[in-house]
């Protein structure tokens, strides 16, 4: 039996989440190749990018890795002055094994976070009333099982688990006797399933993938608002509770992936990919209070779908050691007058190269670089 071991050495990356909230960073090799793998069956981590190439690995396989993301982002107001987004670090994890059973059948196990962010912004800023802090986390737990039907073709599905929490810390527009802002911090956390498939051929030296991961709806019941620093009267008198309990959901997008893969030579594996993610199920972000109506807000997102083009290439510069390169473009789904504080985005180009080194027979060392160009935007009100 052959394991497979994939461990993030070093990664460095300005900004690496994909378009709107969707990180794109599930896999060292698919990020070093600019996150154009699903036309190729390299590892686990088909288990995400492609259940169904998982008949297609020559050996059972384990992977496993995180990305450590630095977003940077500045804001320029109507007086010119420059406020900036808060230092911090996102570090999303992922896990895969892929096992073979009797016959064509093979069964598989991917552990990720497919969307997910955090921003922090100076408490003092001028978007306060909107945004300070703002974070969400997903857990994907993906089991899926895969058919060879034949030498050329095999298929794959599996259920999507997701576990989610959001939290969203913002000024309130009120003064307290010190002169400082009211502050609410809204937390909620909610569950959801969906389902993924695939479909991968291959012949010769051609390989073609084709993917699909559903929507998945996140409903929050009984999520908790939080306020402080608010003035006593306003307490008293029923404008603010201490504490409110809210109702909401969420729905993440769908993605569907169309991959060609080519070696070219024997020494060089190249593939291209094209993404196209249904953004548009994010159309607003609704807080109900049932206790406290004046308290009900709705935010409206409208968001497009979006695509995606990738290309990557990887080349066998030694026997231990493979070089990966990739390039790609992501459109933004924020339309032009719905940009918000909490999630800034814009269409990106990025940038990526990694490696992998054999530590020793069936291990492995694996580092990704990647650099994320977003577009300057300009927003009016």
């Amino acid at each position: 039996m052959k394991y497979g071991w994939l461990y993030l050495l070093m990664l460095c990356p300005l900004l690496v989440d994909a378009g709107g909230f969707q990180i794109n960073t599930q896999s060292q090799k698919a990020a070093s190749m600019g996150g154009s793998v699903t036309g190729l069956a390299l590892d686990a981590s088909v288990v995400f990018f492609n259940p169904g190439a998982m008949s297609m690995l020559d050996s059972n396989a384990f992977n496993a890795g995180f990305t450590a993301m630095l977003p940077r982002t500045a804001f320029l107001g109507v007086t010119g002055a420059e406020e900036k987004l808060s230092s911090s670090v996102f570090i999303p994890a992922y896990a895969y094994g892929a096992f073979h059973l009797k016959n064509k059948w093979h069964v598989g196990l991917g552990i990720n976070r497919q969307f997910g962010f955090s921003r922090n912004w100076e408490e003092s800023w001028s978007g306060r009333y909107v945004a300070q802090e703002s974070r969400l986390f997903t857990l994907f737990v993906q089991p899926s099982i895969s058919y060879k039907l034949s030498e050329k073709l095999s298929v794959g599905a599996g259920p999507s688990i997701v576990l989610g929490n959001a939290e969203l810390i913002r000024a309130v527009p009120v003064s307290n006797q010190n002169g400082t802002d009211g502050q609410v911090t809204i937390d909620g956390s909610g569950n959801g399933i969906g389902f993924n498939a695939g479909l991968f051929f291959e012949s010769g030296r051609t390989s073609v993938g084709l993917s699909y991961r559903s929507a998945v709806t996140l409903s929050v019941d009984e999520g908790e608002a939080t306020f402080s620093n608010i003035p006593s009267s306003l307490i008293s008198n029923g404008t603010y509770p201490l504490t409110a309990t809210f109702n909401s959901e969420v729905t993440l997008p769908s993605v569907v992936s169309l991959g060609i893969g080519q070696r070219i030579g024997e020494k060089i594996l190249a593939n291209m990919d094209v993404n196209y993610t249904g953004w548009e199920v994010y159309d607003s972000l609704v807080y109900e209070f049932p206790d406290q109506s004046a308290l009900n807000t709705t935010a409206v997102r409208n968001y497009k779908n979006s695509l995606a083009v990738r290309l990557g290439a990887q080349y066998q510069y030694t026997e231990r050691l493979k070089l990966r390169a990739g390039l790609a473009f992501d459109q933004s789904p924020v339309q032009n007058g719905y940009m918000s504080p909490e999630l800034p985005d814009a269409d990106r180009i990025i940038v990526s190269g990694g490696f992998t080194w054999l530590w020793k027979k069936g291990w492995s060392i694996e580092a990704t670089l990647l650099f994320e160009d977003l577009k300057e935007r300009r927003e009016d009100n």
